[in-house]
This record gives C-alpha cells, structure tokens and sequence, in this order.
C-alpha cells in the first residue's frame, strides 16, 4: 500500500503524509519498518507531536492485524511450534536469559502488564504456552495497554521470536551465548555490527570498552568528559573542568552539569552488564565467597591483561559492583573515588578506594560512621601517641549485638584503615594514633631531665638536648629562659639547677623554689611563729648547705616583706595575725635569766628550763630551740655538771 492509498483510505493529515513523503517512507513496508527499528517517528525531520501519534496508531493498527493474522492460521503455517519442541536444554536456558533481560528493559507499565498476564511467570515455557503457540492469543487480551504499550510488547514478542530463530540453527554454547550477547547489544545500544572477537570473549570489560569507543553508552560530548573528567583509565592524565570545557567549546559550568548527570546515572548506564554472559570470577581469579573483594594493583593488571584493556582499579572495581549488585554492597563514595578531587570534603572521610562488601554484613556495621571516626581522630591535633584496643572500638559501629558479628567485620575494617589510612593493627590487636605535632622545647627539656633522672645543672640538660637533637635550642640563655616558664619543671634556687615537679611527690629530698620558698609554705599553715633552728631542720632536707644566720639574713632582704622576725629568732608571715607568748619574748634573754638566777640562788639547768615553761609560758619544744639557739650564738653554755652559764 503507497502512502497515496494510505492517504486517501486512512485518516491521516496532510502533514503526517508530507512527513512520509520528505523522508523517503513511501510505502505501509517503509513506514512499519521505521517504527519497528525506532519506536518513533518523531526522530524525522519536520515530524512533530500530533503526526507522531497518528503514523504511530497506523503501525499499531497494522502490526495488530500481522500478529492476529499469523495466529489464526498458526497451526498451518506458524514454524515455532516444531522449533521450540526441538529446542536442546541450553538452547532453552539461553532463551529464557534472553527474555529476562528484555523483558527488564520494557517500560514499567509494559513488564508489570505482561507479567501480570502470564501470572509473574515470564520463563519461555509459560510464555511459549500463553502468547507463541496459543492459537486465541491477542495483544488486546492484556489488561492496561495503551497504543504505546501495545507497540512495545508487539515488538517483544517478535523479538523473542526472531531470537529462537536463531536459536534454533546453533548448537554450540559459546556460540549461543555470543548470540544472546549479540541480540542485548544490539537492542540495547541499537549497534548493528558487532566485532565477532568482542562476542566470543564473554567479557563485561571488553564489551565496556568497546561500547565506550562507540559512544553507545554516552553520547558523544557526554563520553568525551566521561573519560577525561572521571578515574577511567589508568594513568590517564586528569584534567580539570576548565581544560575540559576548553576542548569542547563549552562553559564549565555546562561541564559541570554534564558531569554531574553522568554521575547521578552512572549505575544505570552500567547496568547492563549484569545482562552480559560472563564467566568473570573464574576468569579473573575473583574469589566470589569471600566477604570482601578489593582490587589491588595486581588484580586490576591481571583483569587488564586477561580482557585487553587499559581500565583503571577504581573504574574496574565500579563495574565488578554493578555485576554483582545482588550480593555485594559498595563501601566508598562514588565522587570521591572516581572523580579527581582538588578540594577534599568537610566533616566526613574522602574515600581513596572502593570496598565491595557481603551484603548481609553491610547492613550489621556502619561503616562511613567508622570511616569518619577515624578520619576526625587523625585530623585533629595529638599531642601524645594513643592506642586502643580496635576489636572493642568496633562495637561502637554494629547495629546489632550478635557478637559474633565483630569476626566478621575485623578483617574488612583493618583492610579499611590500612587501605585508607596507613593504619596497622598489632599483635595485641590495638591500633595506635601517632603525635602528629612538632616537639617544642619544653618537651625536648622535660625528656633530657627525665633520662638524667636527678636535678641537674643547666649545662647538663643543654648537652643532653645538644648531643641527640642537635641545634633544636638556641643556646644556653635562651634553654634557661625557656625552662623558667615550664609549669612541670622545677629550679632550686638561683643555682641554675632544675629537675621535675613530679620527683617532689615521687623522691625525697626534692623541693623545688627557693629558700623562702620552702619557708613560706611552711609557715602558711602553722598558728603560732616557728625557731629559727626548726625552720633550719625543715630547709636541710631540701637545702644541706644553709645556715640559720643566713636564712635570717636572707629573710629580711626580701623585697616582697612576706617574713617577721620575732626576739629570739622566731619567724612568721607578715600576712598572718598570731596570739601567741613567743611574740613577746624578751630582747636580751640572757639577762632576765641571770635575775632570774640570782633570786633563787640556783645554777641548775632544770630550774632554768622552769623559768622558760612558768616565766616565759613557752613549750618544751621552743624552749630547748631557744637554749640551743643561745648556745650556738655563745650567749651560754653548758658546763660538764649540765649547768646553764651565761
């Protein structure tokens, strides 16, 4: 039938004729081959919405009365019926893959219109008795198709067909899989020629690489950025967006965009090699039962040579995703692995690598909050190396309290943070943080005096910091001011010796300040003025060469006044009020001891020690301070029979 006759017999515009005629589709053939290649007219010049519809509901209408003509008289003349029944098992394994993957790629209403048909059994035997060999088949018997529908499963149905046809005149299995390979491609990337060493190779990756080399995956600007603007070879040299927008006379911010919708349908774009017969794990030495795969260097050379290909690892281990979809679970932000990055993001862990993870133990441990944990860990300041015990961190992460989970999940986190951070576990099963500050000299300091282990001179701890780090300090001067301000280091005295505060809890004899130091916090908590000679007892433990003249002396040169110094050589603070007898000891002792003395006619040492305790009201303890105190300054002494002389 001309397109005059359809004219003039159908209901058709003018434009929808004028279409036809411009664009070569001069006959019903012409224009029913059209649609069955393209689904569409409105890919031809000058064919807009309404004459789409119309050339549309023309095929539909014809292609109906084709598929119902064929059946009524499909017991005389339909071939399936004796094809299917010769059909071998793997000739029927190869339809039924056939099938599923083009029924997969029917629209949504169409596959849930069919499958509702056939009750959700879409297997060749079921459809060969429902729709090929039923003789009052009609595609009006399936409920909710509309004219687009009726199209897309008229053309599923003649596929399927087409296919056993094939199917029919080939015995070898390689063959047979090359050939439900072929037809996916071909109905897929619309790809007429396919290398017949791309088939017969059964490999995802060499079929990727091939269909990327035709922009069937992308179209053609989409494919030029896919493979400049993403990790998709090795050793590729990475552009930015600018130098990309560059090459193809675009904005970058049009780059941009491009890039991100690549991105948002990157697995859907790749999904079709789950479709793909291939033999992949026992070609490429995956070990398919373990928890985790991860392709190393080795791998990804392995992988490249056994399937002629230049993939990068990280693009080789996106495609092992998509392929095994079902059982793993991809552990790695997609941007940051497959994108080159020149600003890292906040707040969370930049992934380096991808991790394909068992998906039952996926869903048993957070492991982007574990990631960023120890991402924060590392990223903040640490001033001293810390480790902990990895197998108990981990239970910060699982979602479940199955404890048998942990085993599972160790040897994926330490592939992890060995992998992503330079971590390592060791045999005590801890992990350990690192300082990752400069030393400053204060600590260089606190170390030498550590390993000198005793106070030490100002030219010791120099040396010791001079001989094993060699020009960290600037000098002596400088180290002495230094070690003046360090809150853990200690000085005694103007001596320019120091040591460490801790050692005055930790050793005897050790107090660091100075002398009025020492007395001053002596004296804080005692109610009543203290002798000379007991503060002398108190400073000999830390001070041995002193004495108490020059404690005395020392005492009352101090620019700050802190001290009193009572009669008789009691000393007290100037801040404190005491109510206390020893305040009001005599000036000159000695002589209220000789009237003493004299009145009661008596040399003894013990009625002169009464005098002390009844006169003077002072205790045993200050009086024997103050008699040995007038024996040193040789006011008195003590003859052989124990008699006090002044």
């Amino acid at each position: 039938m001309t397109i005059e006759e359809i004219y003039y017999s159908e209901d058709i515009s003018v434009r929808s004729f004028n279409v036809c005629n411009q664009n070569n589709l001069n006959d019903l053939s012409a224009i029913l081959k059209h649609y069955r290649e393209s689904g569409t007219f409105e890919n031809l010049r000058n064919c807009g919405k309404k004459s789409n519809e119309e050339l549309m509901a023309l095929c539909v209408k014809y292609i109906e009365y084709e598929v119902n003509n064929s059946l009524k008289h499909a017991k005389i003349e339909s071939p399936y019926i004796s094809l299917i029944s010769n059909l071998t098992r793997t000739q029927r394994e190869i339809v039924n893959s056939f099938i599923e993957i083009n029924s997969n790629n029917l629209s949504n209403r169409s596959r849930n219109a069919i499958s509702t048909f056939l009750n959700g059994n879409l297997k060749f035997r079921n459809i060969n008795e429902k729709i090929l060999a039923n003789e009052r088949f009609n595609i009006q018997d399936i409920k909710n198709v509309g004219t687009k529908s009726t199209t897309e499963l008229n053309n599923f149905i003649i596929s399927i067909k087409e296919f056993i046809e094939n199917v029919s005149i080939t015995n070898d299995e390689i063959n047979l899989v090359s050939l439900k390979n072929r037809f996916f491609i071909e109905k897929s990337f619309s790809i007429a020629e396919i290398p017949i060493d791309i088939l017969e190779s059964l490999s995802v990756f060499k079929l990727t690489d091939f269909l990327l080399n035709r922009n069937a995956i992308f179209e053609k600007n989409e494919n030029i950025i896919f493979q400049k603007a993403f990790k998709v070879y090795q050793n590729q040299l990475e552009l930015t967006l600018d130098e990309i927008a560059e090459q193809l006379d675009r904005t970058k911010e049009r780059v941009r965009q491009i890039r991100k919708s690549i991105l948002k349908d990157l697995f859907k774009n790749f999904q079709f090699v789950k479709n793909i017969e291939d033999d992949l794990f026992q070609k490429n030495k995956i070990d398919i039962n373990q928890e985790i795969l991860f392709v190393d260097d080795d791998l990804c050379d392995f992988i490249n040579y056994n399937n002629g290909t230049n993939f990068s690892k990280e693009f080789i281990s996106y495609l092992i995703f998509v392929y095994t979809f079902d059982k793993f679970t991809l552990i790695g932000n997609v941007e940051d692995v497959l994108v080159p990055k020149y600003f890292n993001s906040k707040n969370r862990h930049n992934w380096e690598y991808f991790y394909l993870v068992d998906r039952i133990i996926c869903d048993e441990f957070r492991f982007n909050d574990f990631a960023d944990d120890i991402d924060k860990r590392l990223s903040e300041r640490i001033e001293e190396t810390y480790s902990f015990h990895f197998k108990s961190y981990l239970n910060n992460f699982v979602k479940t309290e199955d404890s048998s989970t942990i085993s599972l999940i160790f040897p994926l986190a330490e592939r992890i943070i060995n992998q992503e951070f330079d971590l390592l576990i060791d045999l005590n099963e801890n992990v350990t943080f690192k300082r990752n500050t400069f030393k400053q000299i204060p600590e260089y300091a606190i170390e030498a005096l550590e390993k000198l282990g005793s106070p030490s001179s100002l030219e010791e701890i120099y040396n010791l910091i001079e001989r094993e780090n060699p020009e960290v300090t600037k000098s002596k001067l400088a180290l002495r001011g230094t070690l003046q301000r360090i809150p853990e280091i200690i000085c005694f005295g103007r001596s320019s010796t120091y040591g460490l505060k801790k050692w005055e809890k930790e050793k005897e004899g050790i107090k660091g300040g100075t002398i009025k130091d020492i007395i001053f916090e002596y004296l804080q908590d005692k109610t009543d003025p203290i002798h000379i000679l007991e503060l002398l007892n108190e400073v000999h433990k830390y001070r041995e060469k002193t004495n108490a003249k020059s404690i005395i002396g020392n005492l009352k040169l101090d620019p700050q006044k802190q001290f009193i110094i009572f009669n008789q050589s009691f000393i007290g603070l100037s801040g404190k009020t005491y109510n206390s007898s020893l305040t009001f000891l005599p000036k000159v002792l000695g002589r209220n001891i000789t009237n003493y003395i004299s009145k009661q006619k008596c040399t003894n040492r013990i009625t002169i020690e009464e005098y002390f305790s009844i006169q003077l009201n002072i205790s045993q303890k200050n009086m024997n301070y103050i008699i040995d105190y007038l024996i040193e300054q040789q006011f008195v002494f003590i003859d052989n029979q124990n008699n006090l002389i002044i």
